[in-house]
């Protein structure tokens, strides 16, 4: 159980010298008082063994947990099965290579509408991770399966979906991304707000929801049908010091992952805030 909320970046913090090791990533991120890091997999998983064992050894050594995102093209409501089967394939892989890396908590972009009801594709969705979990449980690793919260009005992945989804998939927990929140709603950008939505999680999945959270934050700019891109927190009005706020006033706890294009820096710059909150 964490003791506050730790604070990270998504993927190998930029000042990293070797910037496609995840290795020297972690070293990096204890060099520069950071807590954790999540390992991107988004454009597919591939990491050597030796690689995964080596994460392992220098998280736990330095005391940086990991987290990790799967791959970007997976839609648990694609038109084909053979599609859908990749996706899920692609959902275990990613759990195994995070496994094996020591990560207790994985996040993805679940399914796209494609002009299919809400409800039909949540129903697909459920039934894809009640198979995923099943899967797992039989290869014996224990992982936080974590949609996450999309920014776009077309992907699966409101706030609502994902309370169902954690009440009826043991294994599936949300993934909040409160910069999609707000890009996918046009609101949830005040102190208020931010409370409101912890206290629904709270009162929807119990007080542990709030204890153990795996939250993305970043600058974002949208548009009428959602999330464009991440910007730099100080290049976007998303109110990330009354979000931080919100979450040290209502005792939460977890990881904070920075998904600005600057990483660490918007990172730091969080973490600095958050400790010096009362």
């Amino acid at each position: 159980m964490f003791e506050r909320l730790l604070f990270g970046t998504a993927g190998v913090p930029n000042s990293t010298v070797k910037k496609s090791n995840p290795v020297e990533g972690v070293k990096r991120i204890h060099e520069l008082g950071l807590d954790c890091m999540q390992l991107e997999f988004a454009h597919g998983v591939r990491m050597k063994e030796e690689v995964s064992s080596a994460l392992r050894k220098v998280s736990y050594e330095l005391g940086i947990p990991l987290t990790s995102h799967g791959p970007y093209y997976i839609n648990l409501n694609a038109r084909e099965q053979d599609k859908i089967d990749s996706s899920v394939e692609r959902i275990i892989q990613t759990a195994k290579i995070s496994d094996l890396c020591g990560a207790e908590s994985m996040t993805f972009h679940a399914a796209f509408y494609m002009k299919d009801s809400p409800y039909d594709v949540f129903d697909l969705v459920e039934k894809s991770m009640n198979v995923i979990e099943e899967r797992l449980s039989r290869l014996d690793i224990e992982i936080e399966l974590r949609p996450e919260l999309t920014g776009k009005s077309s992907q699966f992945g409101s706030l609502e979906e994902l309370i169902s989804l954690t009440k009826s998939v043991n294994s599936c927990k949300p993934c909040m991304d409160f910069s999609h929140l707000y890009a996918r709603s046009g609101q949830y950008n005040t102190y208020e707000e931010f409370v409101e939505v912890l206290k629904v999680l709270k009162q929807e999945l119990g007080a542990k929801a709030l204890k153990q959270m795996h939250i993305h934050i970043s600058g974002i700019s949208s548009n009428s049908k959602g999330d464009l891109k991440h910007l730099n927190l100080d290049q976007s009005d998303f109110n990330w010091k009354d979000l931080l706020r919100a979450l040290k006033d209502e005792d939460c706890r977890g990881y904070i992952i920075c998904n600005s294009p600057n990483l660490e820096k918007d990172a730091v710059k969080m973490k600095e805030y958050y400790m010096s909150l009362q």
